[in-house]
């Protein structure tokens, strides 16, 4: 039997952002894709190459499931020593910005750095998401609403930024990654490489409290003075004051040579351009270009941008004054008279916002009409009372009639009334209260049917009480009646529509029936009820996954996450979603998480294990899956799946001891017969495996695989026509199974049916163009042939398919027949 386990590579997603732009290649390529750093980060992918570095995907190893990280390597020009301890100097002090920075989850968090071979490395978070650039500018423009939301959002982190006595120097769209699936905005690309450059270039001037050129502040222990590029020997920048000056936005020049705005304000300065390009569509680019082409610019080396974007945005919608004005002051021309900290435009923001929710002011009340000497002409409900007497033609009033005795009656009946009403009432009331209880008693003891008598009675002494119709559908779905149960729930609805549960309950029992959609519709309702309702968003969550709609999903797991993080179900079901899209390193995250949150929870060891499986880390699967046997050792699919895990670690007797215990708990598990039929393949054992993947067939007969495995024993039995039949119920079941098809050209070819086994891997070749096992075998067919040529051909391609994918062994197998084919 020919196996290709252990020879093929496993495939690595890597998604590539608008800004992460592919350089050129990497000088003298020292660092090769798979190269590993550090004993630790495994290079995936070249993102961006430079002069004096580059920039790499790369998977930490150290950590479950192999999270992505970014690796930024600086490659010093020189390997003088003075370079080498300047640049350290500089590392060290980075990072300790950085790891400041990294407190907040809208910076990238700093993991490590570290030096290997006089090269320094730089390991940050990496942040999966879109640029803000596919939000806004190139004909993208979003409300005014939208504007504000997002200045906020941006000063925020600008107002982070600015506290830790830092400055980022470039404020713009490309720098700014929407992170998916929170959403959340990440201001990226603090420039190390950038920085030390510019040290490099300019000498290691006044270290200890050296501004980089990207306006990032080295941080020390005690305060420093900001200094700027082009500092005199004395470390004052032109035009400061005791030696300081604002620290500097290494932005490229702006059009017609001006020189980029310096400081906090520099910052500001990036983040009004960006209000300006969501406002009118335009990008960065051509907000500058469009000022330099208006008359009434600013001055000789600040674009005149308060003064001419606005023209723009008239052609539009116009933005209310209030908005003009917040950014008017972030882009002025005078930076003495722009916002002085992030924090002061960051509260004129929100005062604007608050502005923007209040509801308009009532309307006047009406004047009133008919008015004459200050008294209204209108009638009071009681009529008017003339001063003057009665009006001539008015009757005169007849003597009143003696009403006391008759009022006395007629309040006494009254009163005798009420108190029978309230008396039968108060019956009523309390009869029902205790249906209602002995109803639940009933319940809970597991009496549904009486239970569900008692509640038919509460609603008989008032059909309009909400709650027991409620309590009558709880009883009904724990008996399976949920057709019955969403009437309850709906009646419960109709009376009481605020009925929060209800509205829970019935997305339950929806869920049951298979009615995704309708239970979405509850739970949104609930959610809508009730904001903070932690298990309706986890629930929607589920319904969503159902659907296959694995985005709404992770948005509501994660929702429920940050309403209860301390809810390993939440967790749980995000990575199922997660790695249902895909995301199996996502995916080992969460249920990481999980088990911190619960580190005796077996579904949480299992899920984790299944995708470390997925991943092809077969050891840690295999422990993951031993945990979760000993948290819940009555689950066969947990063994079963142990069972798969052995298979894969060639420990073929354990697997079969795993297969067996799960037929034993449950007799109908068709993957540990699936399973264990391959483990007794592996031991040879013919007969033992014929029978385990016939029962697999017998619980699923549309399966091509338990097929294709029984064709494998009955070959290893010598049953060729048994195996001829399997492997082409097989195809038969699975057109495109190309392993189907080598497996049945193998047999025909111990037939000595030689055309057809040429048929058979031809067909396995069309379907998978890279099968180097079904060249290996046609060309080992061509030759029993007589295509000398045509067997050479094809082992050559089969050699060279092994090689590209790391398979030495069927490689050196080629070579071996080509030699014995061309002897020298």
């Amino acid at each position: 039997m020919t196996s290709d386990k252990g020879q093929g590579t496993r495939d690595i997603y890597v998604i590539i952002y608008p800004w992460m732009v592919l350089g050129a290649a990497m000088g003298n390529n020292e660092i090769h894709i798979g190269k590993l750093l550090d004993r630790r980060y495994r290079i995936v992918q070249v993102l961006g190459s430079g002069t004096f570095g580059n920039t790499f995907l790369a998977a930490d190893t150290h950590r479950p499931g192999y999270p992505q990280c970014i690796v930024k390597q600086l490659r010093p020009p020189s390997q003088n020593q003075r370079n080498l301890q300047i640049i350290e100097l500089i590392f060290k002090k980075k990072a300790e910005s950085l790891e400041k920075l990294g407190k907040n989850n809208s910076i990238p968090q700093l993991l490590a750095f570290f030096e290997e071979e006089q090269e320094f490395y730089l390991v940050e978070e990496f942040i999966s998401g879109q640029p803000l650039t596919s939000e806004i500018g190139a004909n993208k423009k979003i409300s005014e609403d939208a504007v504000v939301k997002l200045l906020v959002e941006i000063l925020e982190i600008l107002t982070f930024v600015h506290g830790q006595g830092l400055v980022h120097g470039k404020i713009k769209p490309d720098n700014f990654i929407r992170q998916q699936p929170e959403g959340r905005l990440v201001l990226i690309d603090f420039g190390l490489v950038r920085e030390i450059n510019q040290h490099l270039i300019n000498g290691a001037r006044n270290l200890s409290g050296a501004v980089t050129p990207n306006g990032d502040r080295l941080s020390v222990s005690r305060p420093l003075p900001i200094t700027a590029v082009g500092e005199d020997s004395s470390g004052a920048a032109p035009g400061a004051v005791n030696g300081s000056a604002p620290p500097p936005e290494l932005d490229t020049k702006l059009p017609g040579g001006r020189m980029p705005i310096l400081g906090y304000s520099g910052d500001l300065y990036g983040a009004g351009l960006i209000a300006i390009s969501a406002l009118t569509g335009l990008t960065r680019d051509e907000i500058i270009t469009t000022t330099d082409n208006y008359s009434g610019g600013g001055s000789s080396n600040e674009p005149g941008l308060a003064l001419s974007w606005k023209d723009f945005t008239a052609k539009n919608p116009p933005p209310s004054d209030s908005l003009l004005a917040v950014v008017d002051k972030m882009v002025h021309p005078d930076t003495s008279q722009r916002y002085q900290s992030a924090g002061a435009a960051l509260a004129d923001l929100k005062k604007l916002q608050t502005q923007r929710r209040l509801p308009p002011p009532p309307p006047p009340p009406p004047s009133k009409v008919g008015v004459n000497n200050g008294r209204s002409s209108l009638l009071s409900p009681w009529g008017a009372v003339n001063n003057q007497g009665s009006h001539p033609n008015q009757p005169k009033a007849k003597a009143p009639f003696p009403l006391l005795p008759v009022t006395a009656i007629v309040f006494s009946f009254l009163a005798l009334m009420s108190l029978g009403w309230l008396l039968w009432g108060n019956y009523e009331q309390n009869r029902i209260t205790e249906l209602q209880t002995r109803g639940l008693e009933r319940a809970r003891s597991g009496d549904k049917q009486g239970a569900i008598q008692e509640f038919n009675s509460a609603i008989e002494l008032n059909p309009n009480n909400a709650e027991a119709y409620y309590k009558r559908a709880n009883a009904l779905y724990d008996l399976g009646d949920y057709q019955d149960a969403v009437e309850d729930y709906t009646v419960a609805i109709r009376i009481n529509p605020s009925y929060v549960n209800s509205y829970f309950n019935r997305g339950l029992t929806y869920y049951e029936m298979g009615k995704y959609r309708e239970a979405i519709a509850d739970y949104t309702m609930t959610i809508k009820l009730n904001p903070k309702d932690a298990d309706a968003y986890n629930k929607r969550g589920v319904a969503y996954h159902q659907l296959g709609d694995y985005s709404a999903a992770l948005q509501d797991y994660t929702k429920a996450i940050a309403l209860n993080p301390k809810d390993p179900t939440a967790y749980i079901n995000r990575g199922l979603s997660a790695s249902a899209a895909g995301n199996k390193q996502s995916a080992i995250a969460d249920y990481t998480e999980a088990l911190r949150q619960d580190p005796n929870n077996a579904d949480a060891f299992y899920s984790r294990g299944r995708a470390r499986f997925f991943l092809a880390d077969y050891k840690g699967a295999m422990e993951d899956y031993t945990e979760a046997i000993e948290h819940n050792p009555d689950n066969s699919a947990i063994y079963a799946n142990r069972c798969g895990a052995y298979l894969n670690l060639a420990q073929y007797e354990l697997a079969i001891a795993d297969c067996t215990k799960a037929l034993e708990i449950n007799s109908q598990d068709e993957t540990a017969f699936d399973n264990r039929c391959i483990a007794y393949l592996n031991l040879a054992n013919y007969p033992e495996a014929i029978a385990d993947c016939t029962a697999a067939i017998q619980l699923s007969p549309k399966k091509a695989k338990a097929y294709s495995n029984r064709g494998l024993a009955r070959s290893g039995a010598k049953d060729l026509i048994g195996a001829i039949e399997d492997y082409s119920e097989a195809i038969a079941l699975s057109p495109g199974d190309a392993v189907a098809f080598n497996n049945r050209g193998k047999v025909h070819e111990e037939m000595g049916k030689h055309g057809e086994a040429l048929v058979d891997f031809t067909q396995a070749i069309r379907l998978k163009q890279d099968y180097d096992l079904a060249y290996y075998n046609r060309g080992m067919v061509r030759l029993k042939l007589g295509d000398k040529e045509g067997a050479i051909e094809d082992l050559r391609t089969s050699g060279k398919l092994c090689l590209d994918q790391g398979k030495t062994g069927c490689y050196n197998d080629a070579q071996y027949q080509i030699r014995q084919l061309q002897p020298q």
